[in-house]
């Protein structure tokens, strides 16, 4: 996405993304423009206030590149976890220590100052992509990176759901006896396997060595049979259990964002052979394309929480 006006008329924006990785924080024009990005390692294992340290961090660098001296006039952030409705993680994974529990939204007021809005980050990334990426008003998002994330946007909305989650396509269990552990605690679900870390552990199991997700996509593309197999199985698996989902919520597109997007076609093609391999009439004309904001899409979704929040204030 292309750096454009860096204030909407209320003042500065800025949208962060808290992931387990990394936090980036960006200022998030009002036409779903990006500019002045930022970003540090998540501190993960230091617990929730490092997390929010480090956020507030990269949001007061991001304002003071925009020039704006004052700071932002509002926040809007994409985090890992499910939050109720005053931005406390109501659930969270072992992604980050400690999130369980955390006042993400008073935590970032009392740092910096002013208006916070939270939201899923999966949630955030569709948001993004329907409001920035030009997506139709019905989509399945699905976000494939450090964890297998997803999200349904229906009549241009997200939808939540009574835990906050919904969409969470990653903790479908998948028919393996393999009893792989999933972040969330739970066997054989979906993340556990096509994740980035996922396919690393699977590469691993198979050719005895383990190798980041990078080097085995590079290796793939070179010929090597073990890691173009291990990626095409990971996605002949994204591409089978989205076929429930597919079916329930009859979205007409599935867009697949997140890190491990980065692998195109190789990601794409056989998840969509697989998904239309279960599908019937009047489900099997889905498409499957790759998102369009592509890993900015949570930091545009969170920007344009914060513009609600301006646009929700109460006119002088």
């Amino acid at each position: 996405m292309t750096a454009g006006t860096s204030a909407g008329a209320g003042g500065t924006v800025v949208g962060v993304d808290i992931g387990g990785t990394k936090t980036a924080a960006a200022v998030v024009g009002q036409a779903g423009t990006l500019a002045h990005r930022v970003e540090a390692p998540t501190p993960a294992r230091a617990g929730a206030e490092a997390v929010l340290d480090t956020a507030a961090r990269l949001v007061a660098e991001a304002a003071a590149q925009a020039g704006a001296e004052a700071g932002p006039v509002a926040v809007g952030v994409g985090s890992a976890g499910a939050f109720d409705d005053h931005g406390v993680v109501v659930h969270a994974t072992d992604h980050l220590a400690g999130w369980l529990g955390t006042d993400v939204a008073r935590g970032l007021r009392v740092r910096l100052g002013v208006p916070v809005a939270v939201e899923n980050d999966v949630h955030a990334a569709a948001l993004g992509e329907h409001w920035a990426g030009g997506a139709p008003e019905r989509f399945l998002f699905v976000a494939i990176g450090t964890g297998l994330g997803g999200a349904v946007v229906s009549d241009g909305r997200v939808l939540r759901g009574a835990s906050g989650m919904a969409g969470s396509v990653g903790h479908v269990r998948i028919p393996t006896l393999q009893h792989r552990v999933c972040s969330c605690g739970g066997a054989d679900h979906l993340e556990a396997f096509a994740s980035g870390p996922g396919i690393e552990r699977s590469y691993a199991e198979a050719a005895g060595g383990r190798l980041g997700l990078r080097e085995i996509a590079r290796l793939a593309t070179a010929g090597d049979a073990v890691a173009a197999r291990v990626i095409r199985e990971a996605a002949e698996l994204v591409g089978e259990s989205l076929a429930a989902a597919v079916v329930t919520t009859d979205p007409g597109l599935v867009l697949i964002g997140g890190g491990v997007s980065g692998l195109g076609t190789a990601l794409t093609a056989p998840v969509s052979e697989r998904l239309h391999a279960d599908l019937r009439p009047p489900f099997a004309g889905v498409r499957v394309e790759l998102a369009r904001t592509g890993a900015d899409a949570a930091l545009l979704g969170a920007g344009r929480l914060g513009h609600e929040l301006l646009e929700s204030r109460p006119r002088d």
